[in-house]
C-alpha cells in the first residue's frame, strides 16, 4: 500500500493528474473465500452466514452494554450518543427525524427517541423545515454543540477502547466486512421457504 494519499492516473488525452484515494484493506482480504469451517454446527454457506449473524447479534449486544456503561456519565445510549454525533455532522441545516433514522439504520420511532433524550438533556431542539412548515427538523443547541466541541473526542476515543487490542488495520477490515451486510431496506425473511 502507498504511502501516498493520492495515486497518480493518466486520462485518456494522455495528461496525467493525482487522484485522492482513501486508506483501504488489502484487496485480497476480502477477494479470496476460505473455506468453511469444519467445526460449525450447522453445514454449508446457510450456516456459516447464520453463525455470522448470531455472533453479530451477541457481539452488538455487549458492545451495546459496554457503551451504555462508558456513556453513563452522559446518561446516554450508544444510539442516542451516535444521533448527538448526526446532528454535529449536519451541523445548523437540521435533519428530518426520517433521515437521522436512515443514518443511523434505526426505525423511525428511535430516531425521534433519540432526539427526545438529547432534547431533554438540552443537547438538541427541534424546529420547522424553513421550506415546510409541517416538517421538523432536530439540530444541536449551543450547549450540545459546545459538549461534542469539548468532549466528544474524548467520548470516541473511550467507545473505541472497547474494540479491544484490534489494530488499526484490523479495524478498518472489520468495518470492511461488516459494511457488505446491507442496512438499508433488509428483506424480510421468508420463514416459508426454509
Amino acid at each position: 500500500m502507498r504511502d501516498s494519499a493520492h495515486v497518480p492516473v493518466t486520462a485518456g488525452d494522455g495528461l496525467a493528474a493525482s487522484v485522492p484515494v482513501t486508506p483501504a484493506v488489502h484487496p485480497g482480504w476480502l477477494a479470496a473465500e476460505p473455506p468453511l469451517n469444519p467445526l460449525l454446527p450447522t453445514q454449508g454457506a446457510e450456516g456459516a452466514r447464520f453463525a455470522a449473524f448470531m455472533q453479530l447479534l451477541k457481539t452488538a449486544g455487549a458492545l451495546d452494554r459496554a457503551a451504555t456503561d462508558a456513556l453513563a456519565d452522559l446518561d446516554l445510549t450508544a444510539g442516542a450518543f451516535g444521533a448527538l454525533l448526526e446532528l454535529g455532522v449536519v451541523g445548523d441545516a437540521g435533519v428530518a427525524p426520517s433521515e437521522l433514522a436512515r443514518r443511523l439504520a434505526v426505525a423511525r420511532r428511535t430516531a425521534t427517541l433519540y432526539v427526545d433524550i438529547l432534547a431533554r438533556q438540552g443537547w438538541a431542539e427541534r424546529r420547522a423545515h424553513p421550506a415546510d412548515r409541517r416538517m421538523v427538523l432536530a439540530t444541536l443547541t449551543p450547549v450540545g454543540r459546545r459538549l461534542l466541541d469539548e468532549l466528544g473526542g474524548a467520548y470516541k476515543r473511550r467507545l473505541a477502547t472497547l474494540l479491544g487490542d484490534l489494530s488499526p488495520i484490523q479495524a478498518e477490515r472489520l468495518r470492511q466486512l461488516i459494511a457488505l451486510i446491507p442496512t438499508d431496506g433488509l428483506p424480510r425473511a421468508d420463514v416459508g421457504s426454509a
